[in-house]
């Protein structure tokens, strides 16, 4: 009896575990200022974000992803000094989140790699990235020697029941390349290195977050496609869109176009995967958004007038993303009328838990009805 109890005990207590209480998470990008630098790099409204995402309560953010063009970076005749300014005048604007001990994970963007149309890297701009941002970030990116170490700048992490996977886009540039030259370069990412990080990762839900899209989903032709727009780079994209949707990743985090813009991308298997471009962190509208979008993708929500963040409410079996709008007019905030559900089946299911624990009782139960009762005769 005491071992049935104990046993029991264990399966409630794996139930109870898996009861995650529900958390949050922040997204934003492009927080760039102007390219006059008059505004020292960033925009004048990461600030006002920042303390809005510092505010929040219930429940507090975990953490803050931000999906790069940070600072404007690209002024003909900056320095090494020039550029660890700005990115000290970011941290200053994102005081708030730093000061509440939330940690802030980002990834470079165009502007922290190149300069103007000067479009291979710019050796000062990335090493002051790395200096200011490199040594709070997880080591477990992919090191293929002493040219492609992109430690520092790509890497992965899980927090409760979710993993992100964050990817440098701008480490393998080739020069002569003649494949989308409104990619500068730049069309290919260590797909390997993603599919490893997402199979073996341990939680329900998976997310990738990268600076440029993988799809036009606002109507706008300024370099959306990451992977290119000739035959091999819809092959190249579709390859990968295939690898995240087979590997469980539900959420494409992205930004590049200065406005927000949720869109749904099926892969060859019918795996739906959410490209969420969050480029509404301050940088200026680049255009309205419009509603025309590449065939096969269907979007869902966009705003292409309000500067904010999204936030990812966590829970056992859901992912709620509601998109927090800044009026500038009177600094008031409000929350868009659309929100993002992923679902997914937690892991540990509380349902296959319970349907064990149902199922111990249903076997101990007939166990005991077969067992031959016992007759104490009693001598006279």
């Amino acid at each position: 009896m005491t071992s049935k109890l104990l046993s029991v005990g264990l399966l409630l207590g794996l139930l109870m575990s898996s009861a995650r209480a529900d958390w949050s998470f922040a997204i934003l990008g492009d927080t760039r200022g102007n390219d006059n630098g008059q505004d020292a790099g960033v925009s004048p409204n990461l600030n006002a974000i920042a303390e809005k995402i510092a505010g929040l309560t219930a429940p507090k953010p975990a953490f803050v992803l931000v999906n790069g063009d940070l600072i404007s970076g690209e002024l003909i005749g900056s320095s090494y000094a020039d550029f660890v300014a700005q990115f000290t005048m970011w941290k200053t604007s994102m005081n708030p989140v730093q000061a509440s001990n939330i940690p802030i994970y980002p990834v470079r963007g165009n502007h922290e790699n190149e300069i103007v149309d000067v479009f291979p890297p710019v050796a000062e701009l990335k090493q002051a990235y790395y200096d200011l941002f490199a040594a709070a970030l997880p080591t477990n990116g992919p090191n293929n020697g002493p040219d492609d170490d992109q430690r520092g700048f790509s890497y992965s992490f899980a927090h409760s029941n979710v993993t992100v996977v964050a990817v440098d886009q701008y480490f393998n540039y080739n020069q002569y390349t003649n494949i989308s030259p409104q990619n500068m370069g730049y069309h290919s990412l260590d797909q390997s290195w993603v599919v490893q990080q997402l199979q073996t990762a341990g939680t329900p839900f998976k997310m990738v977050m990268v600076h440029e899209p993988a799809f036009i989903s606002t109507g706008q032709d300024l370099g959306e496609q990451f992977f290119g727009t000739e035959a091999d780079g819809l092959q190249r994209r579709a390859d990968f869109w295939n690898a995240l949707g087979s590997n469980g990743c539900q959420l494409y985090v992205c930004g590049h176009v200065h406005g927000l813009s949720v869109a749904s991308v099926a892969d060859a298997a019918g795996h739906k995967i959410i490209q969420l471009m969050t480029g509404n962190g301050g940088a200026a509208p680049l255009d309205t958004l419009h509603t025309n979008h590449e065939a096969g993708v269907d979007v869902l929500y966009t705003n292409g007038s309000n500067f904010g963040f999204a936030l990812a409410t966590v829970g056992a079996g859901a992912m709620t993303i509601n998109y927090y709008l800044l009026n500038t007019n009177d600094t008031s905030w409000s929350v868009a009328p659309y929100a993002t559900v992923i679902q997914t089946v937690p892991e540990p299911s509380r349902a296959a838990l319970l349907a064990v624990v149902a199922g111990f009782f249903v076997w101990s139960r007939s166990r005991s009805a077969r067992r031959p009762r016992e007759i104490h005769q009693v001598s006279a």
